[in-house]
């Protein structure tokens, strides 16, 4: 008898199958990108966080140096402002934050901007034409210091120079991320405490649901948004100041400017 061999035969993917496949590799790869895209922001924002403390570290150590004196929250209103950009300047420089009475304290451009920022940094040493570049990201609240907040409803004797005058300092908010659409933030950040939904001026809408803040006390948070990113991103960036915009995220910020002195 003689017998035969038959070898197995190949049997090839079907085209549901391989639409089955190529589904699956899709769906491992966009959770894989969403897991590094959501790590990425968690460290921007965990950077963010760390600029605010060293900016808020170095208005402390300004405060210690100096009889127990705040440096100014403006940017050219007072010769002991932190930063010394002139009024109508076309753009911020290195040499006005250099010349800020902070820089001996803090001695890094990056501290200066958020990573989050996005509009680029200028080239060193050169001068940018007004809303194309921003070098800093970061204000101070205009209500503590020498800072103009008394412009906007702030108490009249709110022009705090002190820590001990702050009379809550775990509460009172010190730096925040501003966006002026002006070209650069001009003077410190402030909105109207008479709450009426005024923004005098804006915080930069660039953290994806959340704002980052640190405080009189040195502690930093995240706090997360009340309103929808999209409603923020569209208020937030609109071209001009004075906003008019009620709601949670205003009363949050409004009620940690002068906690303590406003109802």
């Amino acid at each position: 008898m003689s017998s035969s061999r038959h070898p197995l035969a190949r049997r090839a993917f079907t085209l549901v199958e391989l639409l089955v496949v190529i589904a699956l590799i899709a769906v491992i790869l966009s959770l894989v990108l969403y897991g590094v895209s959501g790590i990425q922001r968690q460290a921007r924002s965990a950077k963010c966080l760390s600029n605010q403390r060293q900016i808020n570290f170095a208005f402390n150590c300004y405060y210690a140096d100096n009889s127990g004196r705040f440096c100014g929250v403006d940017t050219d209103r007072n010769p002991w402002d932190w930063v010394k950009t002139p009024v109508g300047t076309p753009a911020e420089t290195e040499a006005h934050l250099k010349n800020g009475r902070l820089w001996q304290y803090i001695g890094s451009f990056e501290v200066y901007k958020s990573p989050f920022d996005p509009f680029p940094s200028p080239p060193p040493g050169a001068t940018m034409a007004s809303g194309t570049t921003r070098i800093r990201t970061y204000s101070f609240n205009a209500f503590i210091s020498t800072g103009e907040g008394y412009m906007w409803a702030g108490p009249p004797n709110w022009q705090v120079n002190t820590m001990g005058k702050i009379p809550l300092p775990a509460e009172t908010i010190v730096t925040c991320l501003e966006y002026d659409h002006r070209g650069y933030n001009i003077n410190g950040f402030g909105i109207n405490l008479s709450g009426n939904g005024n923004w005098v001026d804006k915080l930069a809408p660039w953290h994806p649901g959340h704002w980052n803040f640190t405080f009189a006390d040195g502690s930093a948070v995240s706090q997360n948004a009340f309103a929808k990113q999209k409603d923020i991103d569209y208020y937030m960036t609109l071209p001009q100041n004075d906003i008019f915009w009620p709601g949670p995220d205003y009363e949050w910020v409004r009620r940690r400017l002068a906690p303590g002195s406003t109802p």
